[in-house]
């Protein structure tokens, strides 16, 4: 099946995944296939009641960790309900205490040997952090990493995600400058190197992927 629309709302929290949706409908022509990619439970909830109300059927899937709605789209005709009344967000915090421990991640890629399989097993890892039981209290980026919080990427949105649950996000600038993402950046408070070593040696756990 080719998808007319894809919308991604990966690092979203309700309302954005149905607002984004609702917009997206009523800018496709009747008969036009949409795919939803959503990566938080709660999301994924409120949009499938959103979709049901207004009378349309979606197919789910599960796809690398993330949510898959896909549907096609009968009409706009009908006036479409408001997202914010399907809107319940529960506390995820509450249940995700934050530890002491740092992430420091110095490459935009994990491993060794093939970029593009270290790009996606990257990818994988910062989504599976933000699902864990606990959070670490601070994700370092340097070199290359800093590459992991330019805009427009699917890391980014994992890293988004993560800050949205209480983690730091800290970016070197000297590696910001060196690649000339200034402009680029989405996430993340950019920091020197002094900053970087001090928590990185008064951390008690630091974990490099």
């Amino acid at each position: 099946m080719t998808m007319d629309v894809i919308v991604d709302c990966r690092g979203m929290l309700c309302p954005l995944p149905l607002i984004e949706t609702k917009k997206v409908i009523k800018s496709t022509k009747k008969g036009g296939t949409i795919k939803v990619i959503i990566d938080n439970d709660i999301s994924l909830s409120n949009l499938k009641r959103y979709l049901a109300d207004n009378g349309i059927v979606a197919n789910y899937s599960i796809e690398e960790g993330n949510h898959i709605l896909i549907f096609t789209v009968q009409g706009s005709q009908q006036p479409m309900l408001k997202p914010d009344d399907y809107c319940t967000n529960e506390p995820i915090t509450d249940n995700k205490p934050i530890k002491d421990y740092i992430v420091v991640l110095k490459s935009n890629t994990m491993g060794a040997g093939d970029d593009t399989l270290g790009e996606m097993l990257m990818k994988g890892f910062l989504f599976t952090i933000s699902e864990l039981n606990s959070l670490p209290k601070e994700v370092i980026c340097y070199n290359s990493g800093v590459k992991l919080a330019i805009e427009g990427t699917a890391t980014v949105r994992n890293l988004e995600k993560l800050s949205g649950l209480g983690v730091k996000i800290t970016l070197c600038g000297t590696c910001v400058d060196f690649f000339n993402l200034k402009d680029s950046i989405k996430i993340g408070e950019i920091s020197n190197m002094y900053y970087i070593a001090e928590r990185i040696l008064n951390a008690n756990y630091v974990i490099e992927p």
